[in-house]
């Protein structure tokens, strides 16, 4: 209530300031999304805790600074995840340009710079666990039809819950297809430092209720630097679409041998409805889908994931995901959910080979 009450004093400070210059800027416009999960576990092994939770709860606002400058600052409330998001300001005064100063994904890969509103299924695929996403930073992006461009150099993440420094660049090319076609082929790298010289590389099993990780490095000590590569190709045929990327990682120490850790996921979706997934040049990303019939869309999907986080003395452990899936998109802005997750690991991970249920209702507003 009393953020409500800040948020809507702001805005009144900002329309006040533009009517006395009289201009339109700067402006407020304030939304956020809620989404609500809960999950059934059965595994042989480890003793995953079903139930349910507030996966994100969300509260942004943005706008209109002047004619060429805009900010955006985004909370998530979710009780496990309570932090700041996003908070920046961009200049947009160049065409097909965008100087991003602040809190933003740094242009990480794919799956991660689709928001959480309109991914497939309901987490990212297990090699999300090699990226870096949040992070203060200096971001630069320009696209054309045919192609989209984006690169940056970073500190700390916003919450301090990393430090260090690294750069990252991201490259997308999309030769001309026929109509309804679309073809996405990109190539993203990032070269870090963390200041502790000590990192940990880990993944649950593809859902967000349990915090037990199925395959962990533990902390691994006396790293130098690390970097990491990924390749992303998408096919859109109208109805239908097929997505893939790979990602390593490599990791140089001060002491012991260097590590490489990998992994990859792929996955198709279909249509039932006469729907496809819509497409954003400017950020080489899926949005968010409004459905073409008053009574919603259907989406069927099927996806397959793999990481490897064994490699010279270090024993993460490895592990395999099928996730099935199906999203009913009632409207815009409110979307059902429900994926079975299917995991396998090695025996360096104990066999933890958990199955689960997972529905999620997503609201935006």
């Amino acid at each position: 209530m009393q953020l409500t009450k800040k948020l809507m004093a702001l805005n009144v400070s900002l329309l006040l300031i533009g009517s006395a210059y009289g201009q339109d800027t700067p402006n407020i416009e304030i939304g956020g999304r809620i989404q609500m999960d809960a999950t059934e576990f059965s595994n042989d092994g480890f003793d995953y805790d079903s139930g349910g939770e507030f996966r994100r709860g969300r509260l942004f606002i943005r706008g209109d600074l002047s004619e060429n400058w805009d900010y955006k600052v985004q909370y998530d409330f979710a009780p496990k995840d309570a932090e700041l998001k996003d908070g920046y300001i961009r200049y947009n005064g160049f065409e097909n340009t965008l100087i991003t100063i602040g809190n933003f994904k740094q242009f990480p890969n794919l799956e991660e710079l689709t928001s959480s509103n309109n991914m497939t299924f309901t987490e990212r695929a297990l090699p999300d666990a090699l990226l870096t996403a949040r992070r203060v930073g200096v971001g630069y992006q320009t696209w054309s039809d045919r192609y989209s461009l984006a690169a940056s150099a970073y500190g700390h993440e916003g919450n301090n819950l990393a430090r260090g420094k690294g750069v990252a660049g991201r490259f997308i090319y999309r030769p001309q297809m026929a109509d309804g076609q679309l073809l996405h082929l990109g190539l993203n790298l990032a070269k870090e430092e963390d200041d502790d010289d000590t990192i940990r590389r880990r993944a649950r099993p593809e859902s967000h209720e349990d915090g037990h990780r199925i395959i962990d490095t533990g902390k691994i000590a006396n790293i130098d630097t690390f970097s990491k590569i990924g390749l992303e190709a998408v096919f859109v045929n109208g109805r239908f679409s097929a997505q893939t990327e790979y990602i390593r990682q490599d990791i140089e120490r001060k002491i012991g041998p260097d590590l490489s850790f990998d992994g990859y996921y792929a996955y198709v979706s279909y249509f039932l409805t006469n729907d496809s997934r819509p497409y954003s040049n400017t950020n080489a990303s899926f949005g968010t889908l409004t459905p073409s019939s008053s009574s919603g869309a259907w989406e069927i999907g099927a996806r397959f994931s793999t990481l490897d986080l064994t490699d010279k003395d270090i024993a993460g452990g490895e592990a395999d995901i099928i996730t099935l899936g199906v999203n009913y998109y009632m409207t815009r802005d409110l979307r059902f959910t429900l994926n079975y997750i299917m995991a396998d690991s090695d025996n360096v991970a104990g066999n933890d080979d958990p199955n689960a249920f997972q529905a999620r209702v997503r609201f935006t507003f």
